[in-house]
């Protein structure tokens, strides 16, 4: 499991649930499937951490060196 504690891993995983839910749900109406970018702005890098474990695998960083800053964290 992620690094961040085990109720945090169980609400970012719920949040992930619902919102890859509502995607689905517009994706039935759209001619092209939508991909989920993750905002991880002012999140810890164990929050990211936990998502890519549960299937995330895009992410988005308003600035360059947050984006390396927290993957050198997560690696």
């Amino acid at each position: 499991m992620a690094a961040s504690i085990p109720e945090r891993f169980q609400e970012l995983s719920k949040s992930l649930t619902e919102i890859r839910n509502r995607v689905q749900l517009c994706a039935s109406h759209a001619t092209l499937e939508p991909c989920l970018v993750a905002v991880s702005k002012y999140k810890p890098a164990t929050d990211i951490l936990a998502c890519y474990e549960l299937g995330q695998r895009d992410f988005g960083e308003n600035y360059v060196q947050e984006l390396v800053d927290k993957a050198k964290e997560v690696q």
